[in-house]
């Protein structure tokens, strides 16, 4: 991505409600493959992003909403629950931004901890978990339905928030 002023919009990450559920659907629809049953349907997107707890952020670029993160709260322990970046740009930067908002959300709302679950064969996604200072701590066997039937496991990663004020 370029930086400002040099012809291309910053990327700008702010935060997500309800009146934004027909573009984060839009980035799911596209980031997702329907093979592998990781989407969420606009009804469980919604229900989620209004709960106590719970918050979302987008990523806009000049004013369109490009990718986003869901997140939940319990007492000190943050889930990851969504992160979706438009294919478009995905390996530019968009990604690691949310993903780094989302651990500073997660300290800033008094979590310590930081916990994402991720498909086992995903491994553009793992690696830039792996990259951001996430470790794998469990496996959950035939945890994704896909539309064909098809089962895959999990990854449980975490992100301990600490690291973050050193």
């Amino acid at each position: 991505m370029e930086q400002p002023g040099l012809g291309s919009p910053a990327l700008v990450i702010v935060p997500a409600d309800e009146r934004h559920l027909d573009a984060m659907m839009a980035v799911m629809h596209a980031a997702f493959d329907p093979r592998y049953g990781e989407a969420w349907s606009a009804a469980q997107l919604l229900a989620t992003l209004v709960m106590p707890g719970c918050w979302g952020r987008l990523a806009l670029l000049g004013g369109q909403v490009v990718g986003f993160t869901l997140c939940r709260a319990v007492i000190e322990e943050v889930e990851l629950l969504l992160i979706a970046v438009a294919p478009q740009l995905r390996r530019q930067g968009a990604g690691s931004r949310l993903l780094l908002r989302a651990q500073e959300d997660a300290l800033g709302r008094g979590g310590n901890v930081l916990f994402l679950e991720v498909r086992e064969d995903n491994a553009a996604a793992r690696c830039l978990y792996e990259s951001a200072g996430f470790a794998v701590i469990g496996r959950r066997a035939d945890y994704y339905a896909g539309k064909d039937g098809s089962r895959r496991a999990a990854i449980t990663m975490r992100f301990g928030l600490d690291a973050l004020i050193m």
